[in-house]
């Protein structure tokens, strides 16, 4: 039984470490080796759009590692962020303009960075030139239809403008809807959110008697709407030996950001992220080499991985492991540093934790030790030496029921000299004194360890 007792430190030290690594294991488990998974949904846009073919080109990346890609169309990015909020919805990522929400509005949703400049392009018939959009006043405007992106920002401006109230005319048709009705006479205006490569741009921007709108004011729109940046379509850039456009051309655009939930897993946001460098990092009509994809992220957080992704690139184990392997090799150095702070630390403490429990077992008997010399220094009385030394006994007694570890066996054995050093100095000090009163050099000799 004694022996018992006597190992329940011991076993209490081991289960607070046990404990410890149980619960450090739970923490591994939670954050990084929760199953994978292989499929990801995201929302993009209509049919034949830029973000129809952004989703292609991503779903072709993401094959590579073995994960399905499965492709939303939607009416644009208004119903892709209204799916995103919407957490019944089955939807991990999609693609939406900056300036459509608010950080309070997004507390589910974090930002893989902007991807790419989504310009604003007004198109128009006519013999006139327009160089803002005030002078669109009494036209047909196709502005995109009800969740589209170009619909709020094409309201938003025209409205700004004071060309929004009738005699204008606004439609609600789909882009390649509203060119169709453009090339063939039926409406005056077409505005349109794309990036440059799409077909749809590309065939108004080469078709005869359709001008471009190039905004005079353009940088007076972004000090009013801060969402939209200031671009250039360069002079020649559609060609260069007939130099199309004649001139520099003023651009309105938003910024297009690669939009998640909170609760992606880590792989897929590294795969995202990959694929986004891959498919956004060059050079485009209306910006340069490697300004995109950027951590500059508008309305929502940038995410903690993406962010590490922009300070410190793509974690290099991707360079030299399997992606899942160097994905779990890289999240459980993450991990782990910050946990190993911790239990250093405790681990160190642990054994002084151990001999204290042990040494505290000594520390009632050098109580009763110290009390009993106290009281026979500060008020001697000989009458008693038989009460003294029956105490020392008593004193001994305990000690001798004391159980620690071998190792502390030597502490007993100082404990019992000191009983046993207090014992010769009482009997000294309690003789029968030649005067009334103990001598003060026999005193002091007794009290030295008082």
């Amino acid at each position: 039984m004694r022996m018992l007792k006597n190992q329940s430190g011991l076993l209490n030290i081991i289960a607070l470490v046990l404990l410890t690594a149980f619960i450090s294991l739970l923490i591994i488990f939670h954050f990084v080796l929760y199953p994978l998974p292989d499929t990801l949904v995201m929302t993009t846009g209509m049919e034949g759009g830029s973000y129809s073919v952004f989703g292609q080109r991503y779903r072709e990346i993401l094959a590579r590692e073995k994960v399905r890609l499965e492709l939303l169309p939607s009416s644009g990015a208004v119903e892709n962020l209204q799916r995103l909020h919407d957490k019944s919805f089955r939807v991990n990522a999609g693609f939406v303009l900056g300036g459509m929400s608010s950080a309070a509005e997004a507390q589910n949703l974090v930002s893989l960075g902007g991807i790419c400049y989504t310009p604003l392009w007004v198109f128009y018939r006519g013999k006139d030139t327009f160089g803002d959009l005030s002078q669109l006043r009494g036209k047909k405007i196709t502005i995109g239809p009800e969740g589209s992106g170009v619909r709020k920002f094409a309201l938003d401006l025209l409205r700004a403008s004071n060309a929004s109230e009738p005699p204008t005319l606004l439609l609600d048709l789909s882009s390649m809807a509203a060119t169709k009705e453009l090339l063939e006479g039926r409406v005056d205006v077409v505005m349109i959110f794309s990036t440059p490569e799409n077909a749809l741009v590309q065939k108004l921007l080469y078709a005869k008697d359709v001008k471009l709108m190039n905004f005079k004011q353009a940088e007076a729109y972004t000090r009013l709407f801060p969402a939209l940046s200031h671009v250039i379509l360069p002079e020649g850039i559609l060609n260069l030996s007939q130099k199309m456009p004649p001139a520099d051309i003023h651009l309105l655009a938003p910024t297009t950001n690669l939009i998640v939930r909170k609760n992606l897993h880590p792989a897929m946001t590294y795969l995202l992220l990959d694929a986004a460098a891959e498919i956004h990092s060059g050079a485009g009509w209306v910006h340069k080499a490697g300004e995109f994809p950027s951590p500059k992220s508008q309305d929502f957080p940038l995410g903690e991985y993406a962010e590490r992704f922009y300070k410190s690139g793509r974690p290099f184990l991707l360079d030299y492991l399997p992606f899942w392997v160097a994905v779990y090799v890289d999240r459980m150095v993450l991990i782990l540093v910050p946990l190993v702070v911790v239990l250093l630390p405790l681990m160190r403490i642990i054994p002084w934790l151990y001999s204290w429990r042990n040494r505290r077992k000594f520390y009632k008997s050098y109580r009763e030790l110290k009390n009993l010399e106290l009281e026979v220094l500060e008020s001697p009385q000989p009458e008693r030496t038989r009460n003294y030394l029956e105490r020392l006994d008593r004193i001994e007694s305990s000690i001798n029921e004391i159980r620690v570890p071998l190792a502390l066996f030597n502490e007993v054995y100082t404990l019992k000299e000191h009983v046993d050093l207090v014992r010769g100095k009482l009997r000294r000090f309690t003789q029968p004194p030649k005067e009334d009163r103990p001598s003060l050099e026999t005193k002091a000799d007794f009290g030295h360890g008082g």
